[in-house]
C-alpha cells in the first residue's frame, strides 16, 4: 500500500514538471500570434500627408497712412472747411486761421526788400565809378575800399537779409492755412471757428483708407514658407461676407522678443472704404 502511494506521488510530480516545460517552449497560441502580426503591419505603414495646408493669422485692420494735424502757428480759427467723413485730396485747404496781421507783415517785408534793392542798385553804380577812378589812379586804394567797395558789400548784405525776412514771413503766413498732406478721409474734428488753435492740439485726423493693412504674428516653423508679394485671403466678418485679396508687403527678419513670433504685414485694397480701422481680420495664407 505504501509502495503504491509512493508511485502515485512520483507520477504527479512528473506531470507537473512536464506541464511547466510546455509553457516555456515559446510556442504562441493562434490568438496571440494573430495579435502580434497585426501590430507589426501597423508600425510599417506610411504616414498620412495633409494636402492644401495653410497658415492662418488674425489681427486688426489699420490704415496705411494716418495724420493728426496740428498748426505750426497758434492762432484763432477763421473757418473749418471739412467735417468728419469728408474725403479730401492732397493739398486741399482744411482749416484757415485769421491771418490779417501776417499778411500785413508780408507787405512790410516786401517794402523792405524794395528799399534794400534800390540802395543796392545805387551802391553798385557808385562801385563801378570807383573802379574807374582807381584804375586812373584818381583815388587811393583805401578811399576805394571805404567809399565804394564797402558800401556795396553792406547794401548787398542788407538786401539778402530783407529777402530772407520776406520768405520767413511768407512761410508763417502760409502756415495759417492747414492743408491735406495726402488724400484721405477726415475721421476726427476737434476745432470750430472762433476757437484758439494751439500748436500742441490735434485739430483734425486724416486717414488714407484706399489701402488698409493687417498685422499678424507667424511662428518660426511657418515664416520661411512666406514671401513678399504673395497673395493671401482676408476675411473680415464685421464688414462683409466676401473674401478680400491682399498681398504680403513686409516680413520681419527677426523674431519679436516678447511674442517669439515674426511680424508680417498684409496690404488690402479698399476702394469702397468697406474695411475700417479697428475691425478684426482673419488672414489665410496658402502654403507654397
Amino acid at each position: 500500500m505504501t509502495r503504491r502511494k509512493s508511485l502515485a506521488g512520483i507520477l504527479i510530480l512528473l506531470l507537473i514538471f512536464l506541464t511547466g516545460c510546455n509553457q516555456n517552449t515559446g510556442i504562441l497560441h493562434p490568438q496571440k500570434a494573430q495579435v502580434q502580426a497585426s501590430t507589426n503591419t501597423t508600425s510599417t505603414s506610411k504616414p498620412t500627408e495633409t494636402k492644401g495646408d495653410q497658415v492662418s493669422i488674425s489681427g486688426k485692420i489699420e490704415a496705411m497712412e494716418t495724420a493728426n494735424l496740428v498748426t505750426k502757428v497758434a492762432g484763432k480759427v477763421a473757418s473749418v472747411h471739412v467735417d468728419i467723413g469728408t474725403q479730401v485730396k492732397p493739398g486741399q485747404l482744411l482749416i484757415s486761421l485769421e491771418a490779417a496781421d501776417k499778411a500785413a507783415e508780408i507787405d512790410e517785408a516786401a517794402a523792405q526788400v524794395n528799399s534794400a534793392q534800390v540802395q543796392y542798385n545805387l551802391d553798385q553804380k557808385n562801385f563801378q565809378r570807383g573802379k574807374e577812378l582807381l584804375t586812373s589812379q584818381a583815388i587811393s586804394q583805401a578811399d576805394y575800399e571805404k567809399t565804394y567797395e564797402g558800401p556795396l558789400q553792406k547794401s548787398e548784405a542788407s538786401l539778402r537779409l530783407a529777402n530772407a525776412t520776406f520768405k520767413k514771413r511768407q512761410i508763417t503766413y502760409n502756415d495759417m492755412f492747414i492743408k491735406a498732406p495726402f488724400a484721405g478721409v477726415i475721421t476726427a474734428r476737434n476745432i470750430n471757428p472762433g476757437e484758439m488753435a494751439g500748436t500742441q492740439n490735434v485739430l483734425l485726423t486724416l486717414v488714407n483708407l484706399n489701402q488698409v493693412m493687417v498685422k499678424g504674428i507667424v511662428s518660426e516653423s511657418e515664416i520661411n514658407k512666406l514671401k513678399n508679394g504673395q497673395e493671401v485671403q482676408v476675411k473680415v466678418s464685421a464688414a462683409s461676407d466676401q473674401t478680400f485679396i491682399g498681398k504680403i508687403s513686409n516680413i520681419a527678419l527677426a523674431a519679436d522678443p516678447q511674442t517669439k513670433g515674426y511680424l508680417i504685414k498684409v496690404r488690402v485694397d479698399n476702394p469702397e472704404f468697406i474695411l475700417k480701422p479697428g475691425m478684426f481680420a482673419e488672414v489665410k495664407i496658402p502654403a507654397n
